[in-house]
């Protein structure tokens, strides 16, 4: 569930009814399980409204202050919200991806947010890069470059006799991979992983000395604060957020270019042997830490908390502006779950 809930008790209370699980972790915690089934990388069906019941009564009983969504493809996250603000809820977004206009897919996920930055109460953006292009979104699964490797593998391989890679992840461009491997009897120096578990994560970075990624879209790219972290040299394409990620000393940079990665492969090889694990271990526990991002986080709670709640008309108007025919739509979404709300509201009593 995209949305998280600190309650101020120590107990979990009753589950809503049978198909609705509650589960509690520590003290502060508590986890919901709604009981819609998952259809496409973990994300819910979109019902727009089919959650409102559920939403509404998690927010009563738990007396929750303000609403937390994550990730800009969670269709339960973009859901939450909307029920939260007709609620009169605050609302907080983390926007953790970066889209550009090069598809349809790319077009819609940019018309989606708008939709949800429209009436939020806060947002987060996890670089400088997406806050500029939430800004420009707002008016107010990053895409990783397998095509790229399958370029850039086999050059190195024949450059490199004793160079292995070790791929990890699944998704719909594996089959390229595997392709590639085949035909280039690379079998024995690419090994394909497929899905690792987060509890292998370390183990698997640390069997290699550099980590790669090849992103061609990226709002901030966690997985490389984890590599240098377990000691790594890191080698990336120098996109979206990923500049801001790490000094230049602790990072190769390349332009999502076959040929310009290869070069930065040839010099990440060649300053390997001065790279130091325990010396990139230290100085990323200076660089980040969750205590840090909590606190930024507590910030922005308290600036959402202080932010004044709008009427229905000046919530409308604010969905009018993304657009002439988008802005009806997001307009209508918004009238007909105010009155689904105002029907549960007396339905209650």
């Amino acid at each position: 569930m995209p949305t998280k809930t600190w309650s101020q008790g120590g107990g979990c209370n009753p589950c809503l009814w049978k198909s609705l699980g509650c589960e509690i972790h520590g003290r502060w915690l508590e986890i919901y399980y709604i009981p819609w089934r998952p259809f496409l990388m973990q994300n819910t069906f979109p019902t727009f409204y089919g959650t409102l019941p559920i939403i509404r009564t998690i927010l009563i009983r738990e007396k929750i202050p303000l609403v937390h969504g994550h990730q800009a493809f969670s269709t339960l996250c973009h859901e939450a919200l909307m029920h939260a603000r007709t609620m009169g809820y605050k609302a907080v977004l983390t926007n953790h991806s970066l889209y550009g206009f090069a598809d349809v897919g790319s077009i819609h996920m940019n018309k989606v947010l708008q939709f949800t930055l429209a009436d939020v109460s806060q947002a987060i953006c996890v670089s400088h890069t997406i806050k500029e292009n939430t800004v420009l979104r707002s008016g107010l699964p990053p895409e990783k470059g397998a095509d790229l490797l399958v370029k850039v593998i086999p050059e190195v391989c024949r450059m490199y006799p004793n160079v292995r890679f070790i791929v990890g992840g699944d998704g719909p461009k594996r089959v390229r991979l595997e392709e590639m491997r085949e035909k280039h009897s690379l079998q024995d120096r690419v090994k394909m992983l497929g899905v690792v578990p987060h509890a292998q994560v370390q183990s698997v970075l640390i069997s290699g000395h550099i980590f790669l990624n090849s992103s061609l879209t990226e709002a901030f790219c966690i997985a490389i604060l984890e590599a240098a972290s377990c000691g790594l040299l890191t080698l990336s394409t120098r996109v979206g957020g990923v500049p801001e990620v790490l000094p230049d000393d602790m990072i190769v940079l390349a332009e999502p270019d076959p040929d310009d990665m290869v070069l930065a492969i040839r010099k990440a090889i060649s300053i390997l042997p001065k790279i130091d694990p325990q010396v990139m271990h230290d100085r990323m526990k200076k660089l980040y830490n969750w205590q840090d991002v909590a606190k930024r986080t507590e910030i922005v709670y308290d600036s959402a908390l202080k932010y004044s709640n709008q009427n229905l008309l000046e919530r409308l108007s604010r969905y009018l502006s993304c657009g002439a025919w988008a802005g009806k739509v997001f307009a209508l979404v918004m009238i007909i779950d105010y009155l689904l709300w105002c029907l549960l509201e007396g339905a209650s009593w």
